[in-house]
């Protein structure tokens, strides 16, 4: 028997891309303090909507979304604050070289920019949750905390 407290089952499928890009953490007490890349692994999960049947989307559109979305602006970019004043000093030095550069509101780090890709998604798909790979061993996730998810079938 389904516990309603716990959530609910939902059918969800996800979608996995990568995307190279550099930052640095101005501030930073350990070696992130300097510049230097990933090679970002991002997997987004999406849950079916009230009027799904036997599909919640195609992955072929997701993967079209992710493209248009994330892709097209952040790969092989620099990503920076731009209130600080390093950041936007070493982004002017890219520019001057007609370099890719994202400026975002916020410190680039793993767990700002799952979230802020969550919140670039959410108006084209039914975003569940977005884990975000820094490095091979080391996630940030941002979830949809709303959709309550059953942990088990009794």
């Amino acid at each position: 028997m389904l516990d309603i407290q716990k959530g609910f089952p939902m059918l969800t499928v996800s979608k996995e891309c990568r995307f190279d890009a550099a930052h640095v953490l101005t501030n930073h007490a350990g070696h992130c303090k300097n510049l230097h890349g990933h090679t970002y692994r991002l997997i987004v999960e999406v849950a079916e909507s009230a009027a799904a049947s036997d599909m919640v989307m195609d992955f072929k559109d997701l993967k079209q979304v992710l493209r248009d979305v994330i892709l097209a602006r952040f790969d092989h970019a620099f990503l920076y604050d731009e209130t600080s004043a390093v950041e936007c000093d070493i982004a002017g030095t890219i520019a001057r070289h007609d370099m890719r550069r994202v400026p975002l509101p916020f410190r680039t780090t793993a767990e700002n920019l799952a979230r802020h890709f969550f919140r670039e998604l959410a108006p084209h798909v039914n975003v569940l949750a977005v884990h975000l790979y820094e490095t091979p061993e080391s996630c940030a996730t941002y979830r949809n905390c709303r959709e309550r998810r059953a942990s088990a079938l009794q």
